[in-house]
């Protein structure tokens, strides 16, 4: 007897058709096989680098470096780590393509290329251990070992994807490959390069920070034999990784990633001049923040200049210097392809309008962290500016509040609860409980009603402006520019795999206790993916920070803050 064939059972809601039972097509499971083979990579791949980073010393010998295979191997691998990130933002626009020609590879031969990579980092661990416990070692020993490593290296890429995608990469986006190893292998060798020839680039720096003081200072001194700058009784001994070696590593890797992401915006040749004016200017910036360091610890206070402008006055001027690039780069017709002007905000354009959603979405944790940053840079006293932070992120959504308005409407009271449980979760956890902090310390030394003041500041902050500020951008915009470049055709709540991780995992990183933001940073996703509103994971997080702040108030639990 013939019947007819099968066919899925549906039902229909509101005019549309739902299929009734899952169907895995084979296309789904190569990708989620392709997916699985991944994470299986890169969890391997963290697990033997910190096993080799930990274990023993990285082997050496008398040789100069430069005839030694192992540095080659190590230098070759660094590369390799430092290109991956950056050839990930240069295929970012085409990812949908790689994508699938990565699940048209399928997992050919996974079994096979796990059984290799554990052979090949077994004997790579053993010979590490064997040389690690000899003075004697050869020539031929140390190329063994570099050997290994490069083939280990190699083992791990086939882990994540068949020889047959590498190769059709290769074929697809030459360009691009070639632009992420010339800009790993710039950053790494100028950060080789600057370590190496300290004296005659230390030299530079100095004569130049010294050169910014005297225009000010009448009392600068300069002791280039001990590399000694100075005002008065306060003076800074200047060592390598102050002379600008890094800032220049970070602006030779950002702005050609940068350049090729938007290279039909730009004009080429014209804007490659923006390398070498990059470089240029952070240099000097480099040599601006010493000098303003040493008047710092002058004048203002030694503590602030060496515990807080130290470490952040670099950061902010890779940010000037990096922002500056942009902004010359889109807004004068020498580099721009076509120039963006003031009034184009308001032409109404698609383009424009997806600009005006990125800028007012973002600016407010930009604001965010410009303002930490700032106040970083007057550390150890950095508490009394947390007005700032305020005033900044306040006046941002002030300024943005028209385009947030529908997108604060409704909450429901179980994201409240769920919220509450994150914040009694966190403070449950937290490592530094019954330890002395700087910030218990400080509110102690305080008049009263001051320490309330400031507590009541903080809790204004952490409460409602923090909270709107960081799921506008994890949620409201990094969670959807995840999914499409345009993220403002996509829908609030729109799932994706990918999105959720990467949203959740940059929401962590921005926080000290990264595991726990991470898994705070997933719930709050969950929230939004359930309701399809951006509200209910703002009314989650602000009930998480209000129930932190009333803990670490009542119970003095000032680690939490």
């Amino acid at each position: 007897m013939r019947g007819a064939p099968l066919r899925p059972k549906t039902e229909s809601i509101s005019g549309a058709s739902f299929v009734a039972n899952s169907v895995i097509t084979p296309d789904r499971g190569r990708r989620l096989s392709a997916l699985r083979r991944l994470w299986i990579a890169v969890a391997v791949a963290a697990g033997e680098i910190f096993l080799l980073s930990f274990l023993y010393d990285s082997p050496a010998s008398a040789l100069p470096f430069w005839q030694q295979p192992v540095f080659y191997a190590n230098t070759l691998a660094k590369i390799a780590v430092v290109a991956l990130p950056l050839l990930i933002v240069a295929l970012w626009p085409r990812r949908h393509e790689i994508l699938e020609t990565r699940n048209a590879a399928g997992s050919v031969g996974f079994k096979s290329y796990v059984i290799a990579n554990i052979a090949l980092f077994a004997a790579l661990l053993s010979l590490r251990f064997a040389i690690s416990q000899v003075a004697d070692r050869s020539f031929g020993v140390l190329a063994a070992y570099a050997f290994l490593l490069l083939a280990t290296g190699a083992s791990m890429a086939l882990l994540a994807a068949p020889p047959s995608f590498w190769r059709r990469l290769v074929k697809l986006v030459p360009t691009e490959i070639v632009l992420a190893l010339t800009a790993a292998g710039a950053a790494v060798g100028i950060g080789r390069l600057a370590q190496d020839g300290w004296d005659s680039l230390s030299s530079a720096t100095l004569a130049l920070s010294h050169w910014f003081l005297t225009l000010y200072e009448p009392n600068a001194l300069l002791d280039g034999a001990h590399r000694t700058l100075g005002v008065g009784n306060f003076a800074v001994q200047v060592f390598g990784p102050c002379s600008g070696y890094e800032g220049l590593a970070l602006i030779v890797a950002f702005l050609p990633i940068y350049l090729w992401v938007f290279r039909r915006d730009l004009r080429f040749p014209n804007v490659l001049l923006l390398l070498p004016m990059g470089i240029a200017a952070i240099w000097t910036f480099n040599a601006l923040r010493i000098a303003l360091l040493v008047s710092i610890g002058a004048h203002i206070s030694p503590e602030v200049a060496v515990q807080g402008f130290h470490s952040q006055g670099g950061w902010i001027s890779f940010l000037i210097v990096t922002l500056s690039c942009i902004a010359v780069s889109r807004r004068m017709p020498f580099f721009a392809a076509q120039p963006v002007a003031h009034s184009a905000w308001t032409a109404g354009s698609r383009a424009n309008s997806g600009a005006q959603a990125s800028i007012a979405f973002l600016a407010p944790f930009m604001a965010l962290v410009a303002a930490s940053i700032l106040a970083a840079a007057f550390a150890p006293h950095d508490q009394w500016l947390y007005a700032v932070k305020v005033l900044a992120v306040g006046a941002t959504l002030w300024w943005f509040r028209g385009a947030y308005r529908p997108l604060l409407s409704g909450v429901s009271s179980s994201s409240a609860a769920i919220g509450l449980a994150v914040g009694a979760i966190w403070i449950a956890t937290d490592p530094g409980r019954g330890l002395e902090t700087p910030l218990g310390t400080w509110l102690a030394s305080l008049p009263v009603w001051i320490a309330a003041l400031w507590l009541g500041l903080r809790a204004f902050g952490s409460i409602t402006l923090v909270p709107v500020a960081e799921e506008l951008a994890f949620r409201g915009y990094l969670a959807r520019a995840l999914i499409s470049i345009r993220f403002e055709t996509v829908a609030i709540g729109q799932f994706r795999l990918i999105a959720f991780i990467g949203s959740s995992v940059a929401f962590g990183l921005m926080h000290q206790r990264w595991i726990a933001g991470c898994l705070a940073g997933a719930v709050y996703a969950l929230l939004m993916y359930r309701s399809k509103r951006l509200s209910d994971p703002i009314a989650a997080h602000a009930a998480s920070n209000a129930v932190i702040m009333v803990w670490a108030v009542a119970a003095h639990q000032w680690s939490l803050l």
